[in-house]
């Protein structure tokens, strides 16, 4: 294949801390533009704010100056024929639950109580990584649009894909269609995608907790300066392990020490400043992150949201292969194929398992009755936590062989297990407490009215009994 002509597009910071707020308005974009002079004067101010920052804060400044962190959606397959229901709470609505008790028991395990009836059960197999869902609309699409798709969806997944690097596979097709690739992400996303000989690298928007694993503000401040040097043509002083792994991974620097320039150049190169509206703002929201509540938003954003609900999930259905679930409290994008995303809920695991069981006993004691209001959240008491944690780590622990650091520090357990149900968005902090938001029932039993004189909260009907299902 021969040259490809380099695509440049302008993108830019937020208006404030962890939002996705900005973009380029319009405007075509700029072919071949010359690499920029001294880059390295700007790295040293760069790494001068990761030094000052404290830990969470360096976090948001590494996606405000790179962008570089993959999507975060949630697994289980959608009911499809109840997936628009805006009028039903995710409290009280269809549940992909069997489909997640699968990933979260060992083979063989039981539990009456828990189990739902074979009637609830639901999902697709899939295979092979960033491949198109399978969808039955898109079966008369033509081989291009499938290309496409599945080139938007790697670029979304791994924002940075090499010739030769672990992606190399989907690089071809990124280049066969960076001109369209680079118009739709511009467009939809106000995203910049710059394609080189061997590398392709889409700037997105800053964003919270997306992060590198195991970095601080120090090791922010000399991968900064690494980059900047390199771009410059000068050597860069890595002595962090952590700092030489990225630039290897990212394959800045090659083993035996050599750099590629022009792709430094592309990862150094500061974002341009642009306000986003709010269907930018949302739009990025909807494509990053694993649920959208509209009572969260700014009144602009979930305005434009509400009147937009059937258009953008049709949207992200044809980009990115994408399946939106709607309810009452807000929008969610699933990936049938679990794999567009940089964690996996439903997931295997001791930590994954252990999160959505907690998730499950947590919904089954707190959600509200369908003749109650429905919020978007509910406070979840300590005690509780604690409780159910006990409870799912002796029914499951040792059978399902789950990691035994954790099995003996439940203090430790319970702090990775809310953690990672936060950053799936099925729990929140609210002060030294902590929230359990709606969409988390959908991992749950479906609600059952109780009979005359038992518990509050419902249990899954027995095998056999007849099941009242929310009408949608």
């Amino acid at each position: 294949m021969g040259d490809m002509e380099r695509h440049e597009y302008a993108s830019g910071a937020p208006a404030g801390p962890g939002r996705t707020g900005i973009g380029r308005a319009g405007g075509a974009g700029r072919l071949v533009a010359p690499a920029p002079a001294g880059l390295y004067p700007q790295a040293e101010l760069l790494a001068g704010r990761f030094a000052e920052a404290g830990p969470d804060a360096a976090h948001e400044l590494f996606t405000a100056a790179f962008g570089l962190y993959g999507a975060r959606h949630l697994g289980g397959a959608p009911d499809r024929s109840c997936a628009f229901s805006p009028r039903v709470s995710w409290w009280h609505g269809p549940s992909a639950y069997l489909t997640a008790a699968l990933r979260t028991r060992p083979p063989g395990y039981r539990r009456i109580r828990r189990d739902a009836p074979p009637a609830a059960q639901g999902g697709a197999a899939t295979a092979g990584r960033h491949r198109k869902p399978e969808r039955s609309p898109a079966a008369g699409h033509p081989a291009a649009a499938a290309e496409r798709r599945t080139a938007a969806r790697l670029l979304l997944a791994q924002p940075l894909v090499t010739a030769a690097g672990p992606h190399r596979a989907g690089f071809p097709l990124i280049r066969r269609h960076a001109g369209w690739l680079a118009e739709r992400f511009r467009e939809l996303l106000g995203y910049e995608l710059t394609v080189g000989p061997g590398w392709a690298r889409l700037r997105k928007a800053p964003l919270s907790d997306r992060g590198l694993t195991g970095y601080g503000p120090a090791g922010y401040a000399e991968l900064a300066l690494a980059l900047g040097a390199l771009a410059d043509g000068r050597a860069a002083e890595v002595e962090r392990p952590e700092v030489r792994r990225v630039l290897t991974d990212w394959q800045v620097l090659a083993a035996d020490g050599e750099a590629d320039r022009e792709l430094a150049v592309a990862l150094a190169a500061p974002a341009v400043e642009v306000a986003a509206g709010p269907g930018l703002t949302v739009r990025r929201l909807l494509a990053e992150t694993p649920v959208v509540l509209v009572d969260e938003l700014a009144p602009a954003e979930r305005d434009w949201l509400l009147g937009r609900l059937a258009a953008e999930a049709e949207l992200f259905a044809d980009f990115l292969g994408l399946e939106a679930e709607v309810r009452a409290e807000g929008m969610a994008l699933l990936d049938p194929a679990d794999e567009l995303t940089d964690l996996a809920l439903p997931g295997t695991g001791t930590l994954a398992q252990a999160a959505l069981l907690l998730a499950e006993r947590l919904v089954e004691e707190l959600r509200p009755l369908p003749e109650e209001a429905a919020p978007p959240a509910v406070l979840v008491p300590d005690a509780l936590i604690d409780g159910a944690l006990g409870d799912i780590t002796d029914d499951y622990g040792l059978r399902a062989g789950w990691e035994p650091g954790y099995l003996a520090d439940l203090t430790a357990f319970r702090r990775d297990a809310l953690d990672l149900l936060c950053r799936m968005g099925l729990t929140a902090r609210a002060g030294r407490a902590w929230v359990l938001r709606a969409p988390a029932a959908r991992y749950a039993p479906e609600l059952e009215q109780p009979a005359q004189g038992s518990g509050r909260h419902s249990r899954p009907a027995a095998p056999g009994q007849a099941r009242a299902r929310q009408s949608v």
